[in-house]
């Protein structure tokens, strides 16, 4: 298993204390949940973001892998 998909996965561990529906596939919808003001409420938003700052991370490094 890649880090991205280790990394959605605990997102979705947390998005599942939430809402047991709520799944995230891909980048977008973490940036939909993190820039909707009403889930600055849930204990799990912190996490998220951090997990969310980890993919844009490894997404900009695997950029970089890609330009070489």
């Amino acid at each position: 298993m890649s880090d991205r998909d280790e990394i959605f996965e605990r997102i979705n561990e947390l998005a599942q204390n939430i809402d047991e529906d709520l799944e995230f596939t891909d980048i977008e919808q973490v940036e939909e949940f993190l820039d909707n003001v009403e889930n600055q409420q849930y204990e799990e938003y912190d996490e998220i973001e951090r997990l969310y700052n980890e993919l844009m991370e490894l997404s900009f490094y695997d950029d970089e892998e890609n330009e070489q």
